[in-house]
């Protein structure tokens, strides 16, 4: 029996370039789950637009902030929709112009104004709170939605 010494000068270019080719694919793998995540977290993730030169009242900010609360809860509602497996992706979708309209309101209400401490306390909760429904959104998608669809369709199958 002849056995070959893995050491062998004769191979050293084959190790050399089988480490390089295992490093490119690993780092290159490693740069695209990179690149996917931080476009994700961007194309989520809605600017903010600058301060408004005039400022909206007190009662104007709360009346806003109520309107996108009752937005957002009616958006919750919605998860028990006729597709409620697909319930994470359009509260995804309804989150980036949700949003959106969020920041434009605390833009227009100057929350970094001295004496709106706890309105703009009450927006961080209203970001809070819609971080939450999220969350809760992915986990009625995957855990609750398919046995309501199982459960609708057996019933409509039983009532035929």
């Amino acid at each position: 029996m002849s056995s070959i010494d893995p050491k062998d000068p004769r191979f050293r270019p084959f190790r050399a370039a089988a480490w390089a080719l295992y490093l490119l694919v690993a780092v290159g793998f490693s740069l695209l789950v990179i690149y996917s995540v931080f476009k994700s977290v961007f194309a989520m993730t809605p600017e903010r637009p600058a301060p408004a030169g005039q400022l909206l009242s007190l009662a104007e900010c709360t009346g806003k902030a109520r309107a996108l609360i009752d937005r957002l809860e009616l958006q919750r509602r919605d998860f028990a929709a006729p597709e409620a497996t697909r319930a994470d992706q359009r509260f995804l979708d309804f989150r980036v112009g949700w949003l959106k309209e969020k920041r434009a309101v605390e833009a227009q209400c100057g929350l970094s104004e001295p004496g709106r401490e706890r309105l703009s306390r009450a927006f961080g909760e209203l970001e809070r709170l819609m971080d939450l429904y999220t969350t809760s959104a992915v986990q009625y998608s995957g855990a609750v939605a398919p046995t309501l669809e199982t459960l609708k369709r057996d019933l409509d199958e039983a009532s035929k």
